[in-house]
């Protein structure tokens, strides 16, 4: 047996291993060499922005590292014990209604499936077609473990509508109380104690948390996220900001209520141009074929009667 072209590959092979190493490590020590670059600009004073600092990453680097930061938050989205915290929050939000948990709402959506299955199947039976019992399973149970999800968000959408609509009055009764000469807290038992609905309940709930000794700052950023609105989020910053910086908060939370007013009243008055276009389409489809059809009517009816004779 000829030895010679054994020995050559193990020499290749060698030699690419050997390549291979040489680059990595090479690789390494740029990374190195630029770390340490980076430490030495900072202890002399010349530190760079971040912009700079990530435009020395690769260019690779910089055009997979977003993509990768989103397909972990999609993922980390589907974990279980992700589901879960969002259902307690949006069911904390909504109510609890029924006194569902997390899990009730998970049981409750097999259930459906199994039902709405179930239901399917007795369809296809009844059609008498084995494709159709197969697609009446599976159509009823996706419809049975996706039809609470649409309950809930149902829920949750009417729930921030409400919401909406009273925050304004809720704002400046906080407002009138503080510029009154009362503090932020007793303004925010003043509006649980004379008003009643859903941003009462999440403002209660806030109160009890911080008389439990939890910091202000983190009970009214969990409330404001814990409702989705965008206004409130903003609202909440404010607040925080303006206590910071020693801005007065009764003067922000009447701005507030002001540009939530106008907001509305511009989204009513889109909606209100909207209108029109909305009811086109069942003007051309039922009211003019009617009209039509009892204007020339009997101009037709007389005309196919002299046609026949």
């Amino acid at each position: 047996m000829n030895t010679i072209p054994v020995l050559l590959g193990v020499i290749a092979a060698a030699g690419v291993a050997l390549v291979a190493l040489g680059m990595r490590a090479s690789k390494a020590t740029d990374a190195t060499s630029l770390l340490r670059e980076r430490l030495i600009r900072q202890e002399l004073g010349l530190g760079q922005s971040a912009i700079a600092l990530q435009l020395e990453r690769p260019l690779v680097e910089r055009l997979v590292d977003p993509l990768r930061k989103a397909v972990a938050r999609q993922v980390n989205r589907l974990t279980p014990a992700a589901q879960a915290a969002r259902f307690q929050r949006e069911l904390d939000f909504i109510g609890n209604p029924f006194g569902l948990d997390p899990a009730g709402v998970q049981t409750l959506r097999i259930a459906a499936a199994a039902g709405f299955g179930a239901v399917g199947t007795a369809l296809g039976v009844l059609i008498g077609q084995p494709l159709a019992v197969v697609l009446g399973l599976v159509a009823g149970a996706v419809l049975g473990f996706y039809l609470p999800m649409l309950w809930l968000r149902q829920l949750v959408s009417d729930r921030r509508g409400e919401l909406e609509a009273v925050l304004p009055n809720a704002l400046d009764v906080i407002a009138i109380s503080m510029e009154a000469g009362l503090g932020l807290d007793r303004a925010l038992e003043q509006l649980v104690r004379h008003q009643e609905g859903p941003l009462t309940l999440l403002v209660a709930r806030a109160l009890r948390e911080i008389e439990l000794g939890r910091p202000r700052a983190d009970a009214l950023n969990e409330m404001a996220e814990a409702t989705g609105v965008e206004d409130f989020t903003g609202l909440v910053r404010s607040i925080l900001h303006a206590e910071r910086t020693g801005v007065p908060i009764a003067r922000t939370i009447a701005a507030h209520a002001a540009q939530m007013r106008v907001k509305r009243r511009l989204k009513i008055r889109a909606d209100a141009a909207r209108a029109s276009l909305k009811i086109l389409l069942p003007t051309v489809g039922c009211v003019f074929p009617t009209l039509w059809l009892i204007l020339l009517g009997p101009a037709l009816i007389v005309i196919l009667s002299i046609n026949s004779h």
